[in-house]
């Protein structure tokens, strides 16, 4: 299975989407043949109608099967009651041939913070138990905080409890975004991805626009990161999620992944 993971698009008409990058990411994308682009929420700036219908109209660029979850940002100025009409369901399970991937919406109206709470926790442990596929997690905020983004303020507010239910069911892939920086981990038996910004102007420092494509075999996880300036590929972490072992770039920097 192959996932396109994609994240804060970020579709205005101010200074935060960059059409041109946009456009070329599209290309990019369309050439990936993923199984399913994931996009972890911000498809807006401000939840306005206008910048909901200007993402619905450029989403209709990207080829295959969307599944998306909405952001801080599609929660601004009564976008939380926009993104269902526009988008669909906030919260989710889909079942597919070889997994349950289960969407979440962690943004709160107004609020850069996010939380799930115990409805959410519900539905994680329900995804979990519906047969015996794999299950992948997908939200916009972070369970953890990630470098390179700045000072700390946004891992949703019950991190702890949405944590201890991941590792504790050794769900082996959860996906993220929200902070403009592509990252992975590996805690426990549990891959934590992060997607970078795939069209706002607001890259942080050298990291530029970037997509992942998550490969998933039968035991293993294979993560690449897309530079859509660079148009280039490299691949940022190997999981064989039955044996436990990782190979991180970030972290492992003798090793050839």
């Amino acid at each position: 299975m192959r996932i396109a993971h994609i994240s804060d698009v970020h579709c205005n008409y101010g200074t935060d989407f960059n059409n041109k990058v946009y456009e070329r990411a599209v290309k990019i994308l369309n050439k990936v043949d993923a199984d399913i682009v994931f996009i972890s929420g911000d498809l807006t700036t401000d939840g306005l109608i206008t910048e909901y219908e200007y993402a619905e109209e450029k989403l209709k660029e990207i080829e295959g099967k969307l599944v998306i979850v909405p952001g801080n940002h599609d929660e601004r100025n009564l976008g939380w009651k926009l993104f269902p009409e526009f988008f669909g369901e906030t919260d989710f399970i889909h079942t597919y041939d070889e997994t349950n991937l289960i969407g979440l919406a962690s943004s709160e109206p107004d609020k850069d913070n996010g939380r799930l709470g115990r409805g959410r926790h519900k539905l994680i442990e329900q995804g979990i138990r519906k047969n015996d596929k794999m299950t992948i997690i997908g939200f916009h905020h972070h369970v953890v905080p990630v470098p390179n983004s700045g000072r700390e303020t946004n891992i949703i507010d019950d991190a702890g409890e949405t944590l201890d239910i991941i590792l504790k069911n050794k769900v082996p892939l959860v996906l993220m975004g929200h902070r403009h920086v592509p990252w992975a981990v590996k805690i426990h038996k549990t891959l934590l991805v992060n997607a970078g910004t795939f069209s706002c102007n607001r890259t942080r420092a050298r990291f530029g626009n970037t997509f992942n494509i998550i490969d998933i075999n039968d035991d293993k996880i294979e993560v690449t990161v897309v530079n859509i300036g660079k148009e280039k590929q490299k691949k940022m972490i190997e999981f064989d999620f039955e044996e436990g072992s990782c190979k991180n770039r970030y972290y492992d920097s003798n090793i050839d992944i």
